[in-house]
């Protein structure tokens, strides 16, 4: 099946218990759609007969904000948590992921001057540390644990948190690693907005994380778990 067309995935779900749900908002084919695609996903999955769905979510920065900061590849996810608590599976479970470390070599990746100095360029304040971790071995042990006991889980956000780390500390393990010297240069956001198809929404996450911390409040439709009680963070 494929996100995309949610209704191809009917015979994925046939026969399943649980299903784990994510999907790519910076796919360029579905962006703002996510929100329409995820909730027709779990409509499939409902009609399938599916009794345990795993989200992968996050918080809802328009209503946390007041409308004040605008990052839909967040808010998206929690209208759709809000709308799977509406369909009466036996079991929901939502999966948080922390920021990736790989985002450093993708959307944050560092340009390299003359000198072979390397420069990571950062939409926000200097010493802000957030959440940060490993997708590839963070995201299994929480997804596995909420499978096994969806009694224990239901209704649940899992946290999948790793340590808080700021930019300067990040690209200061980066280029030791490495073998390179580098540095942040810390850009004004609203010009960091205009340098490519997507920077405003990652400048706009900056803000979040620097007012609201990566996660934000734990709410009554929202309770938080921390994943490093399962392990792999």
């Amino acid at each position: 099946g494929d996100v995309k067309e949610p209704s191809s995935l009917s015979q994925a779900f046939a026969g399943a218990d649980t299903a784990f749900v994510v999907v790519n908002f910076w796919d360029p084919e579905i962006g703002k759609k996510e929100g329409e695609l995820t909730n027709a996903i779990f409509d499939q999955a409902k009609q399938a007969g599916v009794k345990h769905v795993i989200f992968s979510s996050l918080a809802n920065v328009d209503k946390v904000s007041d409308g004040k900061i605008n990052v839909p590849h967040f808010s998206l996810k929690a209208e759709s948590w809000q709308y799977l608590q509406t369909l009466g599976f036996d079991a929901i479970t939502a999966v948080e992921p922390a920021a990736y470390y790989s985002n450093w070599f993708t959307f944050f990746k560092a340009t390299e001057e003359d000198d072979g100095t390397l420069v990571w360029t950062w939409p926000g304040k200097k010493g802000n540390a957030f959440s940060q971790f490993d997708v590839n071995t963070g995201v299994g042990p929480s997804v596995l644990a909420a499978a096994k006991d969806p009694a224990k889980y239901n209704k649940r956000s899992i946290l999948l948190e790793g340590g808080k780390v700021s930019v300067e500390d990040v690209v200061a393990k980066i280029s030791k690693k490495l073998g390179k010297p580098g540095r942040v240069h810390f850009e004004d956001p609203e010009k960091f907005a205009t340098f490519f198809d997507g920077a405003r929404e990652l400048a706009n996450m900056v803000k979040w994380f620097e007012d609201y911390g990566y996660y934000g409040p734990e709410t009554d439709s929202r309770k938080h778990g921390s994943g490093k009680e399962i392990g792999g963070l």
